[in-house]
């Protein structure tokens, strides 16, 4: 979803953007005075310039009020927001439809990188900022996300009982030791919980937790993914660019027109 012509900012507008730090509550009366489409351009045009600011324009209406201004928003101003509040909690996110999750997250350089690799770390970053949601936007998020994306995020940390790393080269012994028969009969009965696991830290363990209180079934299938699957890091990245694709169209007929109004340099 890409940002629309922008509705002009009335001098009540510009009067929301001086009162919000001086006085929120005559701020918020002025905002919900505001034409639907005005509100859409002002919180977009905040976007550019401080994306945390133009999340507090979106805490200055009502819930269901937000809701709407939030489905106006492009997925790069929502991203900008999202991406601006990605260290702590995102706010924005119990307002906006969580099927456009993953859209949005394909637009983050970081976690798909021009390497064609998806990054773990800017992929762990973005599933412990999803952490202090509500258990139902949680599992809305987490059944909207793609799987393999969330896989990547903790396949470098989680390990089986006994496990000596979660990827690399074992030894014989080591290999015999990586999947107690136990183990492998609770991940292949979808029995497997988070106690299960060896984990680095309390973080990692209360995301996985939290995702098994949302979904057993994916909970596994999850982890399957994570100890059977070496290529997650170029596979998501090209699921990503070919997501990306799809959303801006073949590029084909503007590629062939440039092409032939390129002229080489003389040699």
């Amino acid at each position: 979803m890409e940002d629309f012509l922008l509705a002009p900012i009335s001098a009540d507008g510009k009067k929301v953007l001086e009162l919000i730090s001086i006085d929120p509550r005559t701020a918020s009366q002025v905002m919900a005075s505001l034409p639907s489409e005005e509100q859409i351009a002002l919180v977009s045009r905040q976007a550019l310039r401080d994306p945390k600011g133009a999340q507090e324009l979106l805490f200055l209406l009502k819930d269901e009020e937000s809701r709407d201004v939030v489905e106006g928003l492009g997925d790069r101003t929502l991203f900008r927001i999202m991406k601006a509040q990605s260290s702590t909690h995102i706010g924005v996110l119990s307002l906006m439809n969580p099927e456009r999750i993953q859209g949005i997250l394909d637009l983050d350089q970081e976690l798909f990188s021009t390497r064609g690799i998806t990054d773990p770390q800017a992929a762990y970053q973005w599933m412990v900022s999803f952490l202090e949601e509500e258990d139902a936007v949680f599992a809305q998020l987490l059944g909207n996300l793609d799987i393999r994306v969330v896989a990547s995020a903790f396949q470098d940390k989680v390990r089986g009982p006994g496990r000596a790393a979660a990827i690399g080269e074992k030894t014989e012994e080591e290999e015999e030791k990586s999947f107690p028969a136990d183990f492998l009969v609770k991940l292949d009965r979808g029995e497997l919980k988070p106690d299960d696991l060896e984990v680095p830290d309390e973080e990692t363990l209360d995301v996985l937790i939290k995702i098994h209180l949302a979904d057993e079934g994916y909970f596994n299938e999850l982890i399957s993914i994570m100890l059977r699957e070496d290529d997650l890091k170029a596979r998501t990245a090209e699921e990503a660019f070919d997501r990306i694709h799809e959303q801006v169209g073949d590029m084909t007929a503007v590629t062939e027109e440039a092409e032939e109004m390129f002229i080489p340099l003389e040699e």
